[in-house]
């Protein structure tokens, strides 16, 4: 399968679809890692509406579910919350 499709540059000029790319490339215990970061840095960001990070956050999702293991998503997202508590 392919990566997902991401249209647009990010807040550096580097086309979103890089990060596609590099996400479907990896392994699902690499991809939790990443998209718990994503996650995390969202959140973070939350004051900043333009923040690079919540569109990843939305393409680790778009990830997850497109490997078909929404449940990888749900872990990097539980592991987000318990590493900001």
């Amino acid at each position: 399968m392919a990566a997902i499709t991401l249209q647009g540059t990010d807040n550096y000029g580097k086309p979103r679809q890089a990060f596609a790319d590099r996400l479907a490339a990896t392994s699902d215990a690499e991809f939790v890692k990443q998209a718990e970061t994503a996650i995390w840095l969202s959140a973070y960001a939350n004051n900043n509406p333009r923040s690079d990070y919540h569109w990843q956050a939305d393409a680790c999702y778009d990830e997850a579910a497109r490997r078909g293991k929404p449940e990888l998503y749900r872990q990097a997202h539980a592991q987000a919350v318990a590493s900001a508590s």
